[in-house]
């Protein structure tokens, strides 16, 4: 049966905004989501405010809510990315997340995937696996090169992440998505999308996501598609929206989050 999860990255340090982890957590749970999904930035704002790792556990566990997700992992330079991938699994050894969300930011080459390759390693011993999310402005742009990564380290070290919004601002059609294998999936991202007013995919991915139902994505074709492959699991829910990150409404934005995507997999209701 699917199951939602409240992702924290609208609300993010790394927009060099007040995160309010604390906030976000209480207004997930009260809006009714299962699964919690904190990025890195964010729980280094806290662990560099004073508060521990263990704190943030034991909030979102008393808030009746698991951890799903850490954001994210950057596969470049391998120096870099091995203290990224340390760093990361130190934040999961005590949040216990399933999955590090993980984007590829060098080419897709040999060095490339020997440093994700460490990176899978180094994850692992924290207890969790890598979700490759192909975004169409990066090399891993599609589920083709998001799947050559997790080829070469095997799909029992890491998977894909599928999400709405890279799917159709991406280079992908509807026939690459029905021939991707059940086994290659994660988990879902879910999010919708306002017309484009620019060809900056960065900024248009960023800002101008919209509540599921409420942009011009073909959602229900989407989701029928995952669900015929037989996909129940995670639907993480990514709204990024400026809106409502400048507002700091935390307890409407989590309840619409929850209500507009609730609507597209009513088994997590």
């Amino acid at each position: 049966m699917a199951e939602l999860c409240f992702n924290t990255f609208n609300r993010s340090a790394w927009h060099g905004v007040e995160p309010e982890l604390a906030a976000q957590v209480a207004a997930a749970a009260q809006a009714g989501f299962p699964w919690f999904g904190p990025d890195r930035f964010s729980i280094d704002h806290w662990t560099a405010s004073g508060r521990s790792l263990d704190d943030l556990a034991g909030l979102i566990a008393d808030a009746g809510m698991g951890v799903w997700e850490i954001s994210g992992l950057n596969v470049t330079d391998p120096a870099e990315t091995r203290a990224e991938a340390e760093h990361l699994a130190a934040q999961a050894a005590v949040l216990r997340p399933r999955w590090i969300l993980t984007n590829l930011a060098a080419p897709l080459d040999d060095e490339a995937l020997a440093t994700f390759d460490e990176a899978c390693t180094i994850l692992a011993q924290a207890g969790c696996r890598p979700a490759v999310e192909y975004l169409p402005f990066t090399p891993a742009n599609s589920i083709a090169t998001a799947t050559a990564m997790v080829d070469h380290v095997g799909r029992d070290r890491a998977k894909v992440l599928f999400d709405t919004w890279h799917h159709f601002r991406g280079p992908d059609t509807w026939a690459e998505l029905e021939a991707a294998p059940l086994e290659l999936v994660a988990y879902v991202q879910f999010d919708d999308a306002r017309p484009m007013v620019s060809d900056d995919l960065v900024d248009e991915t960023v800002n101008r996501r919209a509540f599921p139902g409420e942009g011009e994505f073909e959602l229900d074709r989407y989701c029928d598609i995952m669900r015929a492959k037989g996909f129940d699991g995670v639907v993480s829910v990514e709204i990024l929206e400026t809106d409502y990150r400048a507002r700091g409404d935390h307890e409407e934005f989590a309840r619409r989050v929850f209500e507009t995507s609730s609507r597209f997999w009513p088994a997590a209701k």
